[in-house]
């Protein structure tokens, strides 16, 4: 659990986190490697101690778990931060009910490595002389 005070960097740094992870188990053998899943989301956090706690907490909490290993999942919020302030693309999964969460949340996914690289599998295709 990461604390941040700007939104636009918590998923920056995710980003930066889920790309190193996919390069560093390039080489490693499926036993060795690892995939976080990342939730993120905006609202309060009460720190207590070395604890953390909070609606945002634990709205960020339920999206970690519903993102695909390697994933990052925004709640709407967040996503309204960051659509305009960084060139990701996120896909719109709906509003999901979340556990002890009182109203659906906005989720959307948003994909470290595909939206940067193309797939292994992609055909290279020459790019033309004119736009």
């Amino acid at each position: 659990m990461l604390e941040f005070a700007s939104v636009v960097n918590a998923v920056e740094c995710a980003i930066e986190m889920q790309r190193s992870l996919h390069d560093r188990n390039a080489s490693l053998p499926e036993s060795q490697r690892m995939a976080f899943r990342m939730g993120i989301n905006i609202g309060d956090v009460i720190v207590d101690g070395e604890d953390v706690q909070g609606h945002g907490v634990n709205v960020a909490a339920r999206l970690q778990a519903l993102a695909d290993p390697g994933g990052i999942l925004l709640s709407g919020d967040a996503y309204r931060y960051v659509e305009k302030k960084l060139d990701v693309r996120c896909e719109d999964l709906g509003e999901r009910e979340l556990k002890n969460i009182s109203r659906p949340v906005q989720v959307y996914r948003l994909n470290a490595i595909t939206d940067t690289e193309p797939a292994a599998d992609a055909m290279s295709l020459p790019l033309p002389s004119k736009p």
